[in-house]
């Protein structure tokens, strides 16, 4: 067997190898003793939709962006910030005394920007966050910044409090979580956020 050696200027080596890259099914053939050396490795991933759990979403129908609701503390007023504090000190503290392992619950944030986001499903298990959806059942990322369990939402509530100019607060009346919240920043009206949880449901 006879061995050709080609010397190439390396831009042309590179681009070759983009142009064998940008072809899926590229492949190089030859007589007789030589295989295939490309091969097509471009895996598709279907997108997992569970259509299930699209009822869950039958509560958040006629909600509103801003369903403004509970008290309104002003953290810089050294009064109101003791109060604040103490009150979802209280709450977190009945939310601890009974909440359960497993559970679902329907969860909205937005904030002046991006924006306000849809609403998603999150599964808790063993108090993790393992799963969430869309309202069309499609899964979604646990990495982003609006997936977060009950006791996640405590964590980045209780992180800003004194952070902020204004915050708007009320709590579930049976499970003790934050059901709503709003805060906006002390020297940018327009730093606002806005939290919406609802419908947890024991598994």
């Amino acid at each position: 067997m006879i061995r050709a050696r080609i010397i190439a200027p390396s831009g042309l080596l590179v681009a070759g190898l983009f142009a064998a890259a940008c072809h899926k099914h590229a492949r190089v053939q030859s007589s007789g003793d030589v295989a295939q050396v490309i091969k097509d490795t471009t895996v598709v991933v279907a997108p997992v939709i569970d259509k299930s759990v699209i009822a869950f979403f039958k509560d958040t129908a006629s909600a509103s962006a801003f369903n403004a609701e509970g008290e309104i503390f002003k953290p810089q007023i050294p009064g109101q910030r003791v109060s604040l504090h103490a009150t979802v000190r209280k709450e977190r503290a009945l939310w601890q005394a009974r909440k359960p392992s497993d559970y679902r619950f329907l969860l909205r944030v937005g904030c002046f920007c991006p924006g306000t986001r849809g609403w998603l499903l999150m599964e808790v298990r063993s108090g993790k966050l393992v799963r969430a959806w869309d309202t069309s059942g499609r899964s979604v990322s646990l990495t982003d910044w609006n997936t977060v369990s009950i006791d996640g939402l405590y964590d980045n509530l209780q992180r800003g409090l004194d952070n902020n100019g204004e915050v708007q607060i009320a709590f579930d009346p049976r499970w003790h979580f934050p059901k709503y919240f709003r805060t906006s920043g002390l020297q940018m009206p327009d730093s606002w956020s806005i939290t919406e949880a609802r419908a947890l449901r024991p598994m």
